[in-house]
C-alpha cells in the first residue's frame, strides 16, 4: 500500500530534513504530492527543497513556501523569525541550492492554501508530515476547520518525554503544536527520545560518497555545507542526527520503533515549562509516541533507500 503525504518542513537549517527529504523521494511506499516550507526564509527554504526535488527528477512535485512568522506571542529563542524572510536571512545549507533560474518555478499558492485545497479535494487518504513547526498546518486547521476530518494521520517528528525540555520544532511554535495535538487527528510522533540515537556512521558518509545517484551527490553537498556551519554540526560531531529521516522510516516499517498510546498535550502555562509535551496513557487514545528505536537498521534503511547504485 502506498501512503500519500504532504512534507512540512524546515529544510536548510539542520541537515535532517534535507536527509528525510531523500527518504521520501527514494521509497516505493509514500507518494508525495507536495512540499511545504515553515518558520523564517520560506522561500530561501523552498529553493532548497526544489533543489533536492529537482536532482532526484521530481522536479514537477510543487513546492509551497508557507509562513515564516509564527502563532504563538510568547518566545523561547530570543527572536523574531518572521523577520528572518524580510531580512533575506539564508538557510545555512544556502550555498549547496541551485539559483532560482535553474529551478522549476515556486507554487503560486502559500503554503497553507495548498495543504487546505489538497486535502479537502483529495479522498480522506493524505498524510501530513511534519518535521519543523507547526504554524502551517495549524493555520490550516483553524482557517478550514474541515480538514481535520479528512487528514487520517500526522507524522510528527517533534517533542520529548524522556526529558525536561522543550524540543525544538515544539518551542518554535508551542501554540500551533497545541492547535495541532488538539484537534481530534491521530498522530504518530516521534520525539528526541528515539531520533538522538540514530547518527549517520563515518561509513554512511562513504556510501554517499561511493553512490553514483545524482541525489545522493546533492545530499552531500548538503552535508558538507552543514559541517562548514559550526553552529549546527560541531555540536553533534559533524555527522548527522537522523532527527527527521527517522519520523519517515518509521512510515515505511513502523517496526523500527515500539510505540506507547495515549494523549499528547503542550504545556502553554507554565513560567518553566512552557512548550513541554506531555503524555498521558491511555489504550484508547489516538496519539502514538516512539519510546525505543532500532538504530542500527533505521540508518541501513535510509542507506539502501538514497545511497544504493
Amino acid at each position: 500500500m502506498v501512503t500519500k503525504l504532504i512534507l512540512d518542513t524546515d529544510i536548510g537549517d539542520d541537515i535532517d530534513d534535507a536527509l528525510a527529504l531523500g527518504l521520501v523521494l527514494t521509497a516505493p511506499e509514500l507518494e508525495l504530492l507536495g512540499v511545504t516550507t515553515v518558520f523564517k526564509n520560506t522561500l530561501a527554504r523552498a529553493r532548497q527543497a526544489r533543489t533536492v526535488l529537482l536532482s532526484a527528477g521530481k522536479g514537477n512535485i510543487p513546492v509551497a513556501a508557507g509562513s515564516g512568522a509564527v502563532i504563538s506571542t510568547r518566545r523561547m529563542y530570543g527572536f523574531d523569525p518572521g523577520q528572518a524572510l524580510i531580512r533575506k536571512e539564508l538557510p545555512n545549507q544556502d550555498a549547496s541550492a541551485l539559483p532560482e533560474e535553474q529551478l522549476p518555478p515556486l507554487e503560486k499558492r502559500h503554503a497553507v492554501q495548498f495543504i487546505i485545497d489538497t486535502i479537502m479535494n483529495g479522498s480522506g487518504d493524505i498524510v501530513i508530515a511534519t518535521i519543523g513547526a507547526l504554524t502551517n498546518l495549524a493555520l490550516a486547521m483553524i482557517i478550514e476547520p474541515r480538514i481535520c476530518t479528512r487528514i487520517p494521520e500526522v507524522v510528527m517528528m517533534g517533542g520529548t518525554f524522556d526529558r525536561q525540555v522543550s524540543e525544538w520544532n515544539i518551542m518554535c511554535d508551542p501554540v500551533a503544536a497545541s492547535v495541532v495535538c488538539e484537534s481530534g487527528i491521530p498522530l504518530r510522533i516521534i520525539p528526541l527520545d528515539v531520533t538522538t540515537k540514530v547518527q549517520f556512521r563515518e561509513g554512511d558518509l562513504d556510501a554517499l560518497r561511493a553512490s553514483k545517484r545524482p541525489l545522493a551527490q546533492r545530499l552531500l553537498r548538503a552535508i558538507e555545507a552543514w559541517q562548514q556551519h559550526s553552529g549546527w554540526a560541531d555540536r553533534v560531531g559533524g555527522l548527522p542526527v537522523m532527527h527527521d529521516p527517522l519520523a519517515i522510516a518509521t512510515m515505511i516499517d513502523a517496526s523500527l520503533v515500539a510505540w506507547r498510546t495515549g494523549k499528547v498535550s503542550v504545556e502553554l502555562n507554565g513560567e518553566y515549562t512552557y512548550g513541554y509535551t506531555l503524555f498521558r496513557e491511555d489504550p484508547t487514545g489516538h496519539h502514538k509516541y516512539a519510546y525505543t528505536v532500532n538504530p542500527t537498521a533505521a540508518l541501513d534503511l535510509w542507506i539502501q533507500h538514497v545511497a544504493a547504485d
